[in-house]
């Protein structure tokens, strides 16, 4: 098995992780009472902007502090898995993830704990992390890391190492959105987390860490994607001023900003690929939309005059109440696409919402699709091309009830005392 603690130093730095040290005893004592009110102080801030959250807990950790997790599971706070130990699954082979994987989801059900999520402990994972998920039937991972240019000139040597430590891609050239890895859904980290503003960055201010989380809300606002923001709960208090500033700019935009848990955002991403629709010509240039979604699907319109209530929306786009209705509109208002092109663009495409026709006439759509391949750094750019533009459209909005973007709370629990740290670096 991996050595935690030389992991830990890799990821850290010694000089960090020296660091780390001198803080533990003020965060965890001997037994769970400080960790009982730190995640206390998060749960009353979650309550007060009716905002729920997902916490990643390591499962041997689970197991010598039931109480405690229940108490919070009970309180709606959604517990998933952060490992059976905390360990980097990157130097795991594959029969060892499984084997992990399948005693830690033991260890929950013997809590009365349902779940299908998953997030790496350290963030690492690789292809067989994603297999052992998909062989024992988690529905989704949020290990993944993506980092945000918001940093403004702070960035120090310890961001930057840790950067580079998790793997973390670029969200200037990657979007914030859930992606499909077989049956399993991944879900982006969003960095600067609670750690690298307190530990990395060394902010000194609640109002200078609010401006890091309001920035990343701004952003996935504005392109209508998902800001998985990490707030672990023993930085609750360092974190709250930070955490209430982003919950309240958040509740106050309109369209609104989708608060839910990852199991719940889950369960949305895979009903919204499930979509169908059927798009019917009839005479004097208009088209009947009969569109098969759940009944809190975000349905919009551009450029065309539908013959049903609409309200406006963002951008361009207009919001209909009605999925079955009838436009005005000189070519098929949905996007064409080329038989012969690759899968994972169709894929792609229907996952964001967007209703396709395979078809070799490319004179019926405003725009029609014809790539020879089609992978991961395409699809920015892509998604650029299609929402900059002006011409009939009729979609799905990526997130339910007419919200424009999504934020989901998220923490790790990696340990209840210091016992629990402690047998963390012994590999237990």
């Amino acid at each position: 098995m991996p050595n935690p603690l030389a992991t830990a130093a890799k990821g850290k730095g010694l000089r960090q992780l020296l660091a780390r040290a001198q803080t533990i005893t003020s965060r965890y004592g001997l037994t769970s009472t400080k960790m009982d009110r730190a995640l206390a102080t998060l749960a009353n801030t979650l309550k007060r902007f009716d905002c729920p959250a997902t916490l990643f807990v390591t499962a041997v950790t689970l197991a010598r502090n039931k109480a405690v997790a229940l108490k919070y599971h009970t309180q709606g706070i959604e517990l998933a898995i952060h490992g059976l130990v905390h360990v980097d699954h990157t130097q795991l082979a594959l029969e060892s993830q499984l084997a992990q994987l399948r005693r830690a989801q033991q260890l929950f059900e013997q809590a009365s704990i349902r779940t299908s999520g998953f997030r790496c402990p350290y963030l690492r994972s690789n292809a067989d992390t994603v297999a052992a998920l998909n062989e024992n039937g988690f529905a989704y991972d949020s290990s993944p890391s993506l980092a945000w240019d918001v940093t403004d000139g702070l960035e120090t040597d310890a961001y930057r190492r840790v950067l580079d430590f998790y793997g973390a891609q670029a969200a200037s050239d990657y979007p914030a959105l859930p992606r499909w890895a077989g049956k399993v859904v991944r879900f982006p980290y969003c960095l600067p987390d609670d750690e690298a503003l307190v530990e990395r960055l060394r902010l000194p201010s609640g109002p200078a860490m609010s401006e890091i989380w309001l920035a990343i809300l701004e952003r996935t606002y504005m392109a209508g994607e998902l800001f998985t923001l990490g707030l672990h709960p023993e930085r609750a208090w360092l974190c709250q001023a930070a955490l209430e500033a982003t919950l309240a700019k958040a509740r106050s935009l309109l369209p609104s900003v989708w608060m839910a848990r990852l199991n719940e955002i889950d369960a949305w991403w895979r009903a919204l690929s499930q979509i169908t629709f059927d798009l019917k010509s009839q005479d004097n240039g208009t088209f009947r939309v009969a569109i098969k979604a759940p009944s809190n699907a975000t349905i919009l319109i551009r450029a065309v005059q539908a013959h049903t209530p609409a309200q406006p929306w963002m951008r361009n786009y207009q919001r209909v109440s009605e999925a079955e209705f009838t436009l005005q509109s000189s070519l098929r208002p949905v996007i064409g696409l080329s038989p012969d092109s690759p899968l994972a663009l169709g894929e792609f495409l229907r996952q964001q919402g967007y209703l396709i026709e395979i078809s070799t006439d490319a004179q019926s759509f405003p725009v029609y699709l014809q790539r020879t391949s089609f992978g991961l750094d395409d699809q920015r750019p892509l998604l650029a091309q299609l929402e900059n533009g002006d011409w009939p459209l009729v979609r799905l909005g990526r997130w339910p009830d007419g919200a424009q973007s999504a934020l989901s709370i998220t923490g790790d629990i990696d340990a209840f005392t210091l016992w629990d740290y402690g047998l963390r670096f012994m590999g237990h």
